[in-house]
């Protein structure tokens, strides 16, 4: 077994880890990386994920930022550095929960304004369909951080 030293320093870096991940979704989504500037791309067809910089959603909803809080909190030791762990944790999923949704909704309001697209792109690039699923997966994702945050936050109670 691991010293609680490097469990603690191991819990950090899975944190600044997940930071780093949140951080780069929120900059993709809302900047995006392209080197010549599409006129059509804006942070609602970044959400959606058009192909322009759609890496945003790729980024947010992948397992590094719904597990590694997770992890850090499981691997944290009891006492004070364990709690700021999990405190950081349960902000870290906060923050996830908060740029999902926002980002789901974004990404669903491009994809059900197909009239929109119509008249502003001169094509419709996401369907209702796709817009659905689209929808049910990050949902799915969020709900798994959900589910991580409250159990996070109930271990904290619980020591």
């Amino acid at each position: 077994m691991p010293s609680q030293r490097t469990r603690t320093v191991v819990a950090y870096v899975l944190l600044a880890a997940a930071g780093l991940f949140i951080g780069v979704a929120i900059s993709q989504w809302l900047f995006g990386f392209t080197v010549d500037p599409d006129p059509r791309d804006d942070a609602l067809s970044r959400a959606a994920g058009m192909g322009f910089t759609d890496e945003a959603r790729r980024t947010l909803f992948s397992i590094v930022p719904v597990a590694a809080p997770a992890l850090a909190a499981w691997l944290a030791p009891v006492g004070d550095p364990g709690r700021g762990i999990r405190r950081g944790s349960r902000i870290a999923y906060a923050l996830l929960i908060v740029i999902g949704v926002l980002l789901a909704l974004s990404a669903a309001r491009y994809g059900f304004d197909q009239d929109a697209q119509l008249v502003r792109d001169g094509a419709v690039f996401i369907d209702t369909r796709a817009a659905v699923e689209r929808l049910v997966l990050d949902l799915t994702w969020l709900v798994l951080a959900g589910l991580a945050w409250w159990s996070v936050r109930w271990s904290a109670k619980r020591e």
